[in-house]
């Protein structure tokens, strides 16, 4: 403007993409991702402020000694490319919410994989009647809750039975089916009574969905508690939002204190995951979606093949192609496994011909006929219909050499991208509009982890099966847990596989591997059944 005849000038002191910059790393640090990588998409175009964004971002992860209010403050961390869905144990349903809950929750007894025994957690003893329908659980004293309150058999007996409701059942309901009763007989002494024994029930009791809630502050107030939880593990939960999670070290943890003070977990776009890069402050990556990041050579590695498959649900809920069963019997045939391992590569590493693992894992893809395949869709008068397989970011590779594949044998197949939480709600609603889903499972409580993609309402695999198939699958598992015969529940459960290849419900395509790096001053690295490390062995070796 001009006042009395004088000029004003402007001076900018930044340039204007380092100012971006700046604004774009307070924002980060403030846990407002979101905003960051709003301007950056808005404001950035055509310059390079982004990609120095991630440089910087990427050495914002790892191993941190820091200091909060005069205090030194051991910090992990990290990235991951989904949102969390839920932190209340009777809801959950991925491995990830499963991991987060086994920091902030604790279950009677736990799993020890190593010695491969059930052992004590929040219960110090237990013991059944000789029919194995009643078990009497003994609590230990002092187990405290985050808020301050000690855990009581009133909590135990209360999380349980939240479990066991028919009105507004819970996503893990399915592992209390048997259950007649829970009883408090004293402070420190459950009962549990059984309508047919259950010689699993123990590992059931492992799984991180009957975790121990504090009655209080759950009993009417769900929707509260499940923004912010409260449990007995050895950390608890400091912040949840859309950027990111924090967990902080539970000084009176009744196993001993994490050397960990913090974790925060921060939560990138998929569509950032090759944007990012291992940066020189980095002490570990823990690596699930197949990327490949350049490590220093003297870091250790720990690598182990995930113990459930790749594979396609076929929806039998829904019209298409696929509910002919020698549509199905195709897709068996044309997926050549072999070259789709050899072709993706990453973390993909043997065909799969069933649920898990064998001993006699190899290259070959017996399978593999595409003369039969073509056979079949001659034989049923595939004329064309259309053939969408859903996904996930994450298995978006698999589904597009999927896809392709299905082409070259004239099947009009497209593929369908949900984000995470889009798909949990349109599976739960019956509403997927797709005839497929290509997904992937984790098998991180044995027997029990395979009975849940059975017995589960709503899971990828219970929803593929029609009524008479579902009866049939509900009849050999209550057989088989009415065993106490290891072997014989195995041949059970190997019977149940047999029924999903029979009836080809779903297609079994590869198995994955899980990769952990880590600097050698990175001390009680270990991974646990569902491929990540436990945060609370986790300390820095610095001098």
């Amino acid at each position: 403007g001009r006042g009395r005849g004088h000029v004003s000038r402007v001076r900018f002191l930044k340039e204007p993409q380092e100012l971006l910059l700046e604004l774009s790393k307070q924002a980060m640090q403030g846990g407002r991702l979101n905003d960051a990588l709003q301007w950056l998409e808005r404001f950035g175009q055509g310059t390079d402020t982004k990609e120095r964004f991630m440089a910087w971002l990427s050495d914002y992860f790892g191993y941190k000694k820091e200091t909060a209010d005069s205090q030194p403050v051991d910090t992990l961390r990290f990235p991951v490319f989904r949102s969390i869905l839920t932190l209340d144990p009777g809801r959950m349903v991925y491995a990830f919410e499963a991991h987060l809950m086994k920091q902030l929750y604790n279950t009677l007894v736990t799993f020890n994989e190593q010695r491969q025994t059930v052992e004590p957690q929040v219960a110090h003893y237990w013991e059944c009647s000789p029919d194995h329908l009643a078990w009497k659980f003994y609590l230990r004293r002092g187990v405290m809750f985050h808020h301050g309150r000690e855990l009581t058999a009133h909590d135990v007996a209360f999380s349980l039975r939240r479990l066991m409701r028919e009105t507004d059942p819970l996503t893990q309901r399915w592992l209390v089916q048997g259950f007649e009763e829970v009883r408090v007989l004293d402070e420190r002494v459950v009962e549990i009574r059984l309508r047919s024994p259950n010689h699993l029930l123990l590992r059931y009791l492992c799984f991180p969905a009957t975790s121990i809630l504090p009655e209080e502050l759950v009993d009417g107030r769900e929707e509260a508690f499940a923004l912010a939880p409260v449990g007995s593990g050895p950390f608890r939960l400091e912040l949840w939002n859309e950027s990111r999670c924090v967990l902080t070290a539970n000084p009176y943890y009744f196993e001993g204190r994490a050397h960990l003070d913090r974790v925060e977990v921060v939560f990138l776009p998929p569509e950032e995951l090759h944007s990012f890069q291992a940066g020189d402050s980095e002490k570990m990556l823990c690596n699930h979606d197949g990327a490949t990041y350049p490590v220093r050579h003297h870091w250790e590695r720990i690598e182990l093949l995930n113990n459930g498959c790749t594979l396609l649900s076929y929806n039998m809920k829904q019209g298409g192609p696929q509910q002919d069963v020698r549509f199905r019997k195709a897709l068996h045939h044309l997926a050549d496994r072999k070259s789709m391992v050899e072709q993706l590569g990453e973390n993909r590493r043997f065909p799969a011909t069933g649920m898990q693992p064998h001993d006699y894992l190899g290259q070959e893809d017996h399978a593999f006929d595409p003369a039969v395949a073509r056979k079949l869709l001659n034989e049923m008068g595939y004329a064309g219909e259309p053939f969408r397989i859903a996904a996930i970011w994450k298995h978006l590779a698999d589904a597009h050499w999927l896809r392709d594949r299905c082409r070259e044998f004239g099947i009009e197949a497209e593929v369908v991208c949900y984000e995470i939480d889009e798909l949990a709600r349109r599976f739960r609603d019956r509403n997927l509009n797709a005839e497929a889903l290509l997904h992937q499972f984790v098998i991180d409580e044995g027997e029990v982890s395979l009975l849940e993609l059975y017995l589960r309402e709503g899971s990828y695999i219970r929803l593929v099966m029609d009524e008479e198939l579902s009866a049939r699958v509900d009849k050999i598992a209550s057989d088989l847990l009415a065993s106490p015969s290891p072997e014989y529940r195995k041949h059970r459960m190997q019977e149940l596989e047999a029924l999903l290849n029979h009836e080809h419900v779903a297609l079994f395509l590869l198995f994955k591997g899980l990769q952990t790096v880590h600097d050698p001053s990175l001390r009680g690295v270990t991974i646990n059944s569902l491929g990540w490390i436990d945060f609370k062995n986790v300390w820095l070796q610095s001098v």
